[in-house]
């Protein structure tokens, strides 16, 4: 017989695990056995987690149980729970915020921080959460004043804020340690970047004082083609390629298990790209690739930049 009980949200404790009739060791064997899945002290997952981030937010729903309204979600983990990218959180540890004291609390796996005055706590279908815009802030003052632009671009982009509501969070935080810095990056939160690299690329062309206008539509014969950024001053266009944007090589290049080729698939999206590619091209556009790798190396993309630009020139001339 299944002992293990049912729940909803995949979270239980030991307590509950005790009424059933499971004796401490008992548990212990489940969790061997995979059937339970420890989260924080005390609280179980029903289920695998199927990685960090689910993980981060199955501790999350068990914490939030635990303190029964006493705390909210917060920081980075209000921003997991919301669905918005993060970018260099520890999802080690679940971030709470209290609904009235100041008290704080730091133990494995989850810290508690002090209420924030004047901050209304909202309800959400998993539970009280602190307003997304007041995460955002939370989250640069945390661990970066990037973190903080790639979360406001992506929640900007996705409409669950404003740019009034990310001013009005950032006076909760007037006078603290580590603001200033967000404030400044926060400054360039406009929603038009579809993506944490394409916020971080941006950055870069700000460092090298290269101006850029994000997602453009460039008229082709093939009709009109958005592309992630379009310099202001040169033909050239910059995309941002995510890691796993396209399926495996063989498979895209519509290679069969013996090798020969069988033409490219119709569906085929790196086939697709370069169709794409080909045709901005054919405007007299330059077009420049940027990866993840490649965003910490700004010398490198100037010289990637002004190599296109010299060669759009050259097509035009």
């Amino acid at each position: 017989m299944d002992l293990v009980p049912h729940c909803d949200d995949h979270v239980v404790d030991a307590a509950r695990l005790h009424d059933v009739g499971l004796a401490s060791h008992d548990i212990e064997r489940l969790c061997r056995e995979g059937r339970l899945h420890r989260l924080v002290r005390g609280w179980f997952a029903t289920r695998a987690p199927e990685d960090a981030v689910d993980r981060h937010l199955l501790s999350l729903r068990a914490l939030l149980r635990h303190f029964e309204g006493r705390v909210a979600a917060s920081h980075h983990t209000r921003l997991l729970q919301a669905g918005i990218p993060v970018w260099r959180a520890d999802l080690s540890d679940v971030h709470l915020t209290r609904v009235h004291d100041r008290g704080s609390r730091s133990r494995q796996g989850y810290r508690v921080h002090p209420a924030l005055p004047g901050v209304r706590v909202r309800e959400t279908s998993t539970g009280p959460a602190l307003p997304i815009a007041v995460a955002v802030v939370q989250t640069g003052i945390l661990n970066g004043p990037m973190d903080a632009l790639i979360a406001a671009d992506a929640a900007l982009h996705a409409e669950l804020i404003t740019k009034e509501g990310i001013v009005a969070a950032l006076r909760v935080f007037a006078g603290r340690n580590g603001v200033a810095p967000v404030r400044a990056a926060l400054a360039h939160a406009h929603g038009r970047h579809e993506s944490p690299g394409e916020t971080r690329l941006a950055a870069v062309l700000r460092e090298l004082e290269i101006r850029a206008t994000p997602q453009v539509w460039i008229r082709t014969r093939q009709g009109a083609k958005r592309v992630d950024a379009l310099l202001d001053e040169r033909p050239v266009v910059l995309e941002f390629d995510g890691a796993v944007k396209y399926r495996p090589a063989a498979e895209s290049a519509g290679v069969t298990g013996d090798g020969r080729m069988t033409g490219p698939p119709a569906d085929n999206p790196l086939f697709a790209e370069k169709i794409r590619e080909d045709a901005i091209r054919d405007e007299d556009h330059e077009v420049v690739r940027v990866v993840w790798s490649q965003l910490g190396d700004p010398g490198g993309i100037r010289r990637r930049i002004e190599s296109a630009a010299r060669r759009a020139a050259r097509r035009a001339a």
